[in-house]
């Protein structure tokens, strides 16, 4: 069961108090589906269309008639692109509050795509599509024979699931990309004093580890006499690989799709007017510089537009999929006499409350069994900085290494955050220091919160990235 809390990746937005400030307009999400519309409804398309019309982004719904990107190999997908580059929304279609935090931590950092090798899992393909179905299968219980060989129980059992699949193929090693679709099965056998064995099962989506699509471990799924085990195996294995294709098929939840055929023509993101990266608009050319010296001591902004996020977080690639945000910050700096960093003092704080992924189920995950907030209801970033002496001023970007003591569920580690600051004026003559800063979080080394299914180190290391405004405190 994935523990979830995730990555993020530096989007600098660029007001500048010299020269310019932007605004990306090339926002949109793209909605890949069938002609027919098939499995997302007209109610599905509703809802995705009002969110994308209350973030101000396009939508642009693009059937498969004319032909798909090379990258879509699964209908529907759904794609965010902005200036920044393209990403790829990893959930339900009908979970909008996860789509709408797809697009938030989107906006920020888009994901990347590395290698991502399973090793004998069983996997389908077809046309463009793939799907893996990850087993687990637990130890035997009830009567269980004194030194019984558990190790090799469980060895047999995978070899008759795996023949006991008609489409489902086990594989040496598979590259699982951000199209890979999955559905993984745990399988709980029980051994009676009548010597017959009987198999319970859950079957759980890719999308949600914490909710099954499937369960039925009150009445065996197979059962039969112990010198028969083999059968039984294989009988379990076509009954959870016909509810895996049934959910593909008829699911009410958002797990169902349709694998995109290799004979349907294969076009250009650039085709259809969606290059991959589009260049900034320039809003206003900023001609009056203060003149004013800067404040030396600022506190965190109260956000203004709701839209754009401050904290983003999630994995390594290439599970960088697994991601959410911080929705709210505090804190102060005060910079050193000469309003340079070097000396500069600062204290950030969080509430973990306010950590989400859009997903309630996974939030009450995060919140209770792994950080327990109602312990540890807040972490904190502390520091004393040492840099340049050289004041910040109007006009310059000063990127430096912020060391400092990070704090969570009582355990105090030090990390170190990559940190750019500029003093900017917008368009109503405010005075601020925009600062953008990243840094990571060793999860399960020091924290012991163990991160989803993927490669070492991607899966324990957790990744943040911010974006903010410090304004002079009051």
């Amino acid at each position: 069961m994935y523990r979830l809390f995730l990555l993020c990746l530096l989007g600098v937005l660029g007001l500048s108090a010299s020269h310019s400030y932007w605004v990306d307009k090339e926002q949109s999400l793209i909605l890949f589906t069938t002609p027919d519309h098939s499995i997302v409804s007209e109610e599905d398309i509703k809802s995705i269309r009002e969110l994308a019309q209350s973030m101000n982004i396009k939508l642009l719904i693009q059937n498969s008639i004319n032909g798909l990107p090379e990258e879509v190999t699964t209908l529907p997908s759904i794609y965010f692109q902005n200036r920044k580059g393209r990403s790829k929304y990893y959930g339900r279609y009908k979970n909008i509050s996860r789509l709408k935090n797809f697009i938030r931590t989107s906006k920020l950092a888009h994901q990347k795509e590395v290698p991502n090798i399973k090793e004998n899992i069983l996997v389908w393909k077809e046309g463009r599509a793939d799907m893996t179905a990850p087993i687990k299968l637990t130890a035997l219980t009830g009567e269980v024979p004194e030194g019984f060989d558990q190790e090799g129980f469980i060895k047999e059992s995978e070899k008759a699931i795996v023949t006991g699949m008609n489409k489902f193929k086990q594989t040496p090693k598979h590259n699982s990309t951000k199209n890979t679709r999955s559905f993984y099965f745990n399988i709980y056998p029980h051994l009676d004093e009548c010597n017959r064995l009987s198999l319970t099962t859950e079957i759980y989506s890719q999308y949600n580890c914490v909710t099954a699509v499937f369960t039925q471990t009150n009445t065996p799924i197979a059962k039969g006499k112990w010198d028969k085990r083999i059968e039984v195996f294989k009988q379990a294995a076509q009954i959870i690989e016909a509810e895996i294709f049934r959910q593909i098929q008829d699911s009410d939840i958002g797990d169902a799709f349709q694998p995109v055929s290799n004979d349907l023509r294969t076009i250009s993101w650039e085709y259809l007017n969606m290059p991959k990266t589009k260049p900034v608009v320039t809003l206003e050319e900023q001609k009056n510089i203060p003149n004013e010296k800067l404040a030396r001591k600022w506190q965190v902004e109260k956000r203004i537009d709701d839209d754009e996020p401050i904290i983003i977080f999630s994995f390594l690639p290439p599970v960088d999929n697994y991601a959410g945000e911080v929705k709210a910050l505090s804190g102060t700096l005060e910079l050193a006499e000469n309003l340079s960093m070097n000396g500069a003092k600062g204290e950030f704080k969080v509430d973990v409350s306010d950590v989400t992924m859009g997903a309630k189920d996974f939030d009450y995950e995060v919140h209770n069994k792994m950080l327990k907030i109602g312990l540890f209801p807040d972490a904190y970033f502390k520091f004393t900085a040492e840099g340049t002496d050289q004041p910040i001023e109007w006009g310059q970007s000063q990127q430096l290494e912020v060391k400092g003591t990070f704090t969570m569920m009582s355990i105090d580690i030090p990390i170190n955050v990559d940190t750019s600051l500029e003093p900017i004026v917008n368009e109503s003559g405010d005075v601020k220091l925009q600062v953008s800063c990243s840094f990571q979080l060793p999860l399960f080394e020091k924290f012991n919160i163990k991160g989803p299914d993927g490669p070492k180190p991607a899966k324990d290391i957790l990744q943040f990235y911010m974006q903010f405004n410090l304004v002079e405190a009051n």
